[in-house]
């Protein structure tokens, strides 16, 4: 398993496992949180935000964030089952189909950040493919097979009674240029990514028209934590810390997309586009959180308000989605909502006030 780490040494002292090591410095636990985006760019802002040291909102709550570059949510789950790191954004259609063959499997999901589906698949502006039921027969370019876009267009093309497996054709066409390049040269005929991948590609030079999601993937969310539902009884004052500097992390971006993209900048200056102007570099940057960032929010559909919700019913959803609803019967042991009041349990006016009036 390949993975590279980000350390912030000078401003937040050195990392730690949780529970484990603490650090030097802060005295501090540290929460290692695998990034299935394997890229530490302003999509993250809504979470990076609490890092900055003009905000420091996870020092506040009494703890600090790692993030660990991995490939995609298969890799993820992984390094949360092998103590790798504490939690991820690992999306329930990945997990659903190894929970069904082993209801057993040390996971469960306390946080529900990603209010909506943030997958699609898309295609040139001038295809003649219109739609999903379109794609019968045809080369689809993805990311890898671990990872979200992938998974997600497979249940969306068995939903149409399209075989994922003999009706079309997966490729590998790696991110950003060389993806947009295998759809322009017709290599494929579509792709399955997310949105913050789908910017990248448009930013490349390559435009691109998106097909409607099938009928049951819409009104669900797509995103949500994961840590091991071994550590959480122990572990349960901190991680509604971590989730709640989190919380606070999305409003602050999410009233402020600007100036979080600048902050996150001065965190992770490798990740600020190269040879561009400071105002291109924003443009690129806030066209990929453009993309993301409403979807961070509760939906008009939902209910539960709360930062992290996730109810009965859009588990159920999942599972539907995934076709495993003669597999999975109770999705209870597979969420909870028992931290939500504490994590939102912070003044989000007060948040948000900060982040207006704050400048560079």
């Amino acid at each position: 398993m390949q993975i590279t780490r980000r350390r912030l040494g000078q401003t937040l002292g050195a990392v730690s496992a949780l529970g484990t090591r603490t650090s030097s410095s802060a005295e501090l636990p540290t929460v290692r949180l695998g990034n299935a985006a394997g890229i530490i760019d302003p999509q993250l802002i809504y979470m990076t935000m609490g890092q900055h040291p003009r905000l420091h909102y996870y020092r506040d709550e009494g703890c600090q964030l790692e993030i660990i570059n991995m490939a995609g949510s298969g890799q993820t789950m992984q390094a949360i089952l092998g103590g790798n790191c504490e939690t991820s954004s690992l999306a329930p259609i990945v997990f659903l189909g190894v929970y069904a063959k082993n209801p057993s499997t040390d996971l469960i999901y306390p946080y529900v950040w990603l209010r909506e589906p943030h997958w699609a698949v898309a295609v040139k502006p001038d295809s003649k493919v219109q739609s999903l039921a379109d794609l019968k027969g045809k080369t689809i370019g993805i990311r890898n097979q671990g990872d979200t876009g992938y998974v997600a267009a497979r249940y969306m093309l068995a939903e149409l009674g399209i075989d994922p497996d003999n009706d079309v054709e997966w490729l590998s066409v790696g991110e950003g240029g060389p993806a947009g390049a295998a759809i322009y040269h017709g290599q494929v005929d579509a792709m399955a990514f997310w949105d913050g991948a789908f910017a990248r590609i448009e930013l490349a030079g390559f435009a691109l028209r998106y097909l409607p999601n099938s009928p049951n993937s819409r009104h669900m969310f797509s995103q949500a934590y994961a840590v091991r539902k071994s550590d959480l009884p122990a572990h349960r004052d901190l991680y509604v810390r971590f989730f709640r500097a989190n919380a606070k992390s999305t409003v602050f971006a999410y009233a402020n997309p600007d100036l979080a993209i600048k902050l996150h900048w001065e965190l992770y200056p490798e990740s600020m586009p190269k040879g561009k102007s400071p105002a291109e570099a924003l443009a690129d940057a806030r066209h990929i959180v453009d993309s993301r960032k409403d979807k961070w929010m509760p939906q008009s559909w939902q209910a539960d308000k709360r930062f992290g919700a996730g109810s009965t019913a859009e588990w159920e959803a999942q599972v539907r989605f995934a076709g495993l609803s003669n597999e999975i019967k109770d999705v209870t042991p597979i969420f909870t909502n028992d931290l939500l009041d504490e994590i939102n349990a912070f003044d989000r006016d007060a948040i948000v006030a900060q982040a207006k009036s704050m400048t560079m």
